[in-house]
């Protein structure tokens, strides 16, 4: 049977999970699961793709809900006084399915409501849940991967998935630029790095980290051509802006390429690695 469980923001010791409804489908399971791909703050999914985190039973963010043969019984039904409380929503499915749902404070919605069926009724103070055609996070237990498309949308649910989210901090981002191979110009400095580029400087990081020196020669050659807007200084790329910092991240992962037609120079939105030569 299925069933609606509600989390609640509640204060205290004991289970702060409630059941809301049984029977109820609520969301239908998506057909395009086999699509996900391993989870990159950089990543941009395609329509028909989604992130999944394998063995994910494993991790440090796995909670308990999950954890234990569900039993509806374990669980008291949700009061009327608590609807504000909600947290998140997960509704069990199909006996190994879990689809949860963020219920943020635009989604928990008090309307007067005129319902429309085989008869109308209106509903003068109406507390509603506006529910998503997809959820936020899927997890089914039969493989144990968990699928979602937002990280943000879900931090608040598994507590710790956030360290997925790498960016790289205050002392990462003043050390990666003073590499000898980047020379600052114009007063750029750590404090006018932006978000995005932090996290590109993250994953730079480990990049680098796996070079040697013959491939990190070699990538350098690369940026230079693909990026002539950037000055090469004897042996250290001009970086005046985030402009500059963003294009010689792009290199470090290699985004550019030419097309084999027209050979046409592009950048890569997103990458997913298919093996090596």
């Amino acid at each position: 049977m299925n069933h609606l469980i509600a989390k609640l923001r509640i204060a205290g010791g004991g289970s702060k999970f409630r059941k809301i409804l049984s029977s109820d489908t609520i969301y239908s399971l998506p057909n395009d699961l086999e699509n996900h791909v391993t989870y990159r703050s950089d990543h941009n999914l395609d329509e028909d793709s989604w992130f999944g985190i394998e063995n994910f039973s494993s991790k440090d963010y796995f909670i308990s809900l999950l954890d234990d043969t569900f039993n509806s019984a374990d669980f008291d039904a949700l009061e009327n006084i608590n609807a504000e409380k909600i947290d998140y929503i997960c509704s069990y499915q199909n006996n190994n399915e879990f689809h949860f749902q963020r219920v943020s404070k635009t989604q928990l919605i008090n309307r007067k409501i005129l319902t429309l069926g085989d008869s109308f009724t209106f509903n003068e103070n109406t507390r509603i849940i506006i529910i998503n055609d997809k959820p936020d996070a899927i997890y089914l237990k039969n493989n144990d991967i968990l699928y979602f498309k937002n990280l943000s949308s879900i931090a608040s649910i598994f507590k710790g998935i956030d360290e997925l989210y790498k960016e790289a901090t205050e002392e990462e981002t003043s050390s990666f630029l003073q590499n000898d191979f980047i020379l600052l110009q114009n007063d750029f400095s750590s404090g006018k790095v932006k978000k995005a580029n932090r996290k590109r400087i993250a994953l730079a990081m480990n990049t680098l980290e796996s070079f040697d020196d013959v491939e990190k020669e070699t990538v350098f050659v690369y940026i230079k051509d693909y990026c002539p807007e950037l000055e090469f200084n004897e042996s250290s790329f001009v970086i005046s802006s985030e402009e500059h910092l963003k294009s010689l991240l792009f290199g470090i992962e290699q985004r550019y390429y030419t097309t084999p037609v027209k050979c046409e120079k592009r950048l890569a939105n997103s990458v997913i690695q298919l093996g090596t030569v």
